[in-house]
C-alpha cells in the first residue's frame, strides 16, 4: 500500500520506525554471521508481529465529535470534519453573498472505532445540518439593550428607523421641533440565525405593530362605542370583541371600557407647532318671561360663536397627543351673546280637553276620502319644511318614531278611544310615554316616508279607525 494512501498518524509512526530500523541495520553489519543470521530471523519475526499488531491499532484509531457538548459523529480523522464545515460555510456564502459564522464549541474525543462504526458522510452532514447553527453577520436595533429587529445591513436597519418616525408625522401646517424615540434605540452589528433575518417591511410590520395589550377608557358624556372606536383608531368591531359583557346601546358615564390595542416596540415622541383656528363660543343668556310655559325655551337673540387662531406646542407619543401648550392667540372675531327666552307660566293640564286645535299653520292640500282608487286616512296639510306641529289635545304619545309609508311619525292617544297621527315628519321632538299639553310643539313638518311634498299628515282615529279629521279641527 503506497504511503499517500495511510492516515496521517499512521504516516507518523511508519516515518519514526523508519529511522529506528536504519540504526539498528548499522549496529547488526558489525557481528558475525552466524549471529547476524540468528539475529535476523528473530528480529524479522518481531518487526512483522509488531508492525502488524501497530498497524492494526493505529488503523482504529478515530475521533467522536462533539459540538456544544452533543455528539455529532465518528470520523476517522479530524480533517473529515472540518472539511465539511468549510465546505458548508462556503455553499451558504455564495447563497446569501454574506460572511457566515459559527459560534459552537467544537470538541474531539480520541476513541477506537471500527470501519463500519464510523459516520457515513451523509448522516453526518444530515447531523450537522440539524444540531449546527451556522449564523450570518447582520444588524439589530437595539431597543434599551434589547435587539428587536434583525436586518441584513446597516442601512436597511436605518432606513426601517427613518419610516418608523415618518408615519408619525405629518401636517402640512405643522412644523416639527424635536423627533425622537423613547428608548434608547442604536443600531449594531451581530451574529444572527437566519430565521432571524427581516426584510424591511417586515421589520416595519414588527415594530409598529408589536404587542397587544389592554387599555381602560371611562365613558365621558356624549360619547359612543362609534365616538370612541374613532378617537383610538380602532374598529367598533374591535371595541365590541374587548368589551362582549357591555351593551353599545346602554352606555353610562364613566363606564369602564376596554381597547385593545397595538403596543408599538418603539415610541416615536413628537414636539411640533401647530397652527389653528377654533371657535370661541357664544355665551348664552337667559331671560324670564311669562310668555312660554315652564321647560319651553324660545331663542330671543341669535347672536355667534368668534374665532381666534392659535399657535401651539403640541407633544405626541406615537401619534397620540399626551401634552398640548399654548403659545400664542390672536382674536379673529369676537362671540356675540345668544339670548334664550326660558318661560315662567305654568304649564297646561296634559289631560285631553275634549276638543282638538289646528295642528300646524298651512293649507289644506289633500281631504280625507277616496282619491285615485285609495282611501286617504286623514288630512294633508302643506308647509314649509321646519313649520313647527302641534299636538292638537293634551294626551299620551303612544308612538314616536317611524313607520312605512309615514316617515317620522307622532301618535297621541286622548283617552276615550281618540288618537291623532301626525305622519312626514322631518323631526320628532317627543318621546314614547311622554305626556303632552294642548298646542304643545311636538314635531317638524317634513318629507318623509312615502310623500309629494313637504306637509304634514293628520288623522284622527276614534277606537282605531279612522274618522274624517274635518269634523275636529277648520282649515
Amino acid at each position: 500500500m503506497p504511503n499517500s494512501k495511510f492516515p496521517e498518524h499512521v504516516k507518523r509512526f511508519l516515518s519514526q520506525s523508519n529511522i529506528r530500523l536504519r540504526r539498528y541495520i548499522a549496529r547488526f553489519a558489525h557481528m558475525s554471521r552466524k549471529d547476524q543470521r540468528k539475529v535476523a530471523i528473530v528480529s524479522i519475526s518481531a518487526v512483522v508481529i509488531c508492525f502488524l499488531a501497530i498497524f492494526i491499532y493505529v488503523q482504529n484509531i478515530a475521533y467522536a465529535v462533539k459540538v456544544d457538548g452533543k455528539m455529532v459523529g465518528i470520523v476517522r480523522e479530524k480533517e473529515d470534519f472540518s472539511k465539511l464545515i468549510e465546505t458548508m460555510q462556503a455553499n451558504l456564502h455564495r447563497t446569501y453573498n454574506r460572511e457566515i459564522v459559527l459560534n459552537q464549541t467544537i470538541v474531539y474525543e480520541k476513541i477506537r472505532a471500527k470501519k463500519k462504526e464510523l459516520t457515513q458522510p451523509e448522516a453526518l452532514k444530515t447531523a450537522v445540518k440539524e444540531m449546527m447553527h451556522f449564523q450570518v453577520k447582520a444588524f439589530g436595533i437595539k431597543a434599551n439593550d434589547k435587539v428587536i429587529a434583525t436586518l441584513s445591513s446597516q442601512s436597511e436597519a436605518q432606513k426601517v428607523l427613518d419610516q418608523v418616525k415618518g408615519s408619525y408625522t405629518s401636517g402640512e401646517k405643522s412644523t416639527y421641533a424635536q423627533i425622537s424615540f423613547g428608548e434608547k434605540v442604536e443600531v449594531i452589528e451581530i451574529d444572527a440565525e437566519f430565521s432571524e433575518l427581516r426584510t424591511a417591511e417586515e421589520a416595519l410590520k414588527l415594530i409598529q405593530q408589536g404587542t397587544d395589550e389592554i387599555k381602560v377608557h371611562e365613558v365621558q358624556s356624549g360619547e359612543s362605542f362609534w365616538s370612541i372606536a374613532k378617537k383610538y383608531g380602532l374598529k367598533v368591531e374591535e371595541l365590541q370583541a374587548a368589551n362582549p359583557g357591555v351593551n353599545p346601546e346602554r352606555l353610562q358615564l364613566k363606564q369602564k371600557i376596554n381597547l385593545l390595542m397595538a403596543k408599538p416596540l418603539l415610541t416615536v415622541a413628537t414636539v411640533e407647532k401647530v397652527r389653528y383656528e377654533e371657535k370661541i363660543l357664544r355665551e348664552i343668556v337667559l331671560e324670564d318671561t311669562s310668555a312660554l310655559y315652564k321647560g319651553d325655551k324660545k331663542i330671543k337673540v341669535e347672536g355667534k360663536d368668534g374665532a381666534r387662531e392659535v399657535l401651539a406646542e403640541v407633544i405626541r407619543e406615537n401619534g397620540v397627543e399626551v401634552e398640548r401648550k399654548i403659545l400664542e392667540e390672536k382674536i379673529l372675531s369676537q362671540p356675540e351673546k345668544q339670548v334664550v327666552l326660558q318661560g315662567t307660566k305654568a304649564k297646561p293640564l296634559t289631560v285631553a280637553t275634549g276638543s282638538f286645535s289646528n295642528p300646524a299653520r298651512g293649507s289644506l292640500s289633500s281631504r280625507f276620502g277616496w282619491r285615485w282608487g285609495r282611501k286617504h286616512e286623514g288630512i294633508d296639510i302643506a308647509a314649509k319644511i321646519g313649520t313647527p306641529i302641534y299636538a292638537a289635545d293634551g294626551g299620551k304619545v303612544s308612538f314616536s318614531g317611524t313607520q312605512s309609508g309615514y316617515g317620522k311619525v307622532v301618535i297621541i292617544d286622548h283617552g276615550n278611544g281618540l288618537q291623532t297621527v301626525y305622519g312626514h315628519n322631518s323631526k320628532n321632538l317627543v318621546s314614547k310615554g311622554d305626556k303632552v299639553y294642548k298646542g304643545q310643539k311636538i314635531a317638524e313638518v317634513g318629507n318623509t316616508g312615502r310623500s309629494t311634498g313637504p306637509h304634514v299628515h293628520f288623522e284622527v282615529r276614534k277606537n282605531g279607525k279612522p274618522v274624517n279629521p274635518l269634523s275636529y279641527v277648520k282649515y
